[in-house]
């Protein structure tokens, strides 16, 4: 997770010379694995709403709701990082504001597990960190307090949903 380096490119910093010695995150539960994102990544976290299909869809995309006047897709990240994804009860959906600020993109929204929780990430909170990881959409998988964490890759995600709304 770049933005954990102790020398931050001016990209990754909005304070230029200063050094970043945390990041603030959420933990986001997901079916059997954990999401890791800054905090400013996530927009909202809100009940489950049952979302409108959309036709002709990939499986990992359950649908779309309305979100303070967007038309948010609900993506089941399980099914898009090659994992199995079953809806269970007391489920959550996190808004994802999207970093490219596309007009057809500008949320994403993932089923959450469960309740996230805050996590300050460190350099030295980090165990053995892979550089990228091969499943889809996930840009990182690292270990913190011995479980592994997936960091979403927004970028893909973002650009495959508004290939999908192109189509």
């Amino acid at each position: 997770m770049s933005e954990t380096t102790a020398t931050p490119t001016p990209r990754q910093s909005a304070l230029p010379g200063k050094r970043i010695d945390a990041v603030h995150c959420l933990l986001m539960p997901v079916q059997g694995e954990y999401l890791l994102l800054p905090n400013a990544a996530v927009a909202e976290v809100i009940g489950y709403l049952d979302a409108e299909p959309i036709a002709d869809a990939p499986d990992w995309l359950l649908g779309k709701f309305l979100w303070r006047d967007h038309q948010v897709p609900l993506v089941a990240f399980e099914r898009l990082s090659d994992g199995e994804y079953t809806a269970l009860g007391g489920a959550r959906i996190a808004v994802l504001n999207t970093l490219n600020r596309n007009p057809r993109v500008p949320y994403v929204a993932v089923v959450l597990q469960g309740i996230p929780r805050l996590q300050l990430v460190q350099p030295t909170t980090l165990g053995k960190q892979e550089a990228r990881s091969r499943r889809p959409c996930t840009a990182a998988e690292l270990r913190i307090n011995d479980r592994t964490l997936l960091i979403p890759d927004l970028d893909e995600l973002e650009a495959r949903i508004d290939r999908l709304q192109k189509g």
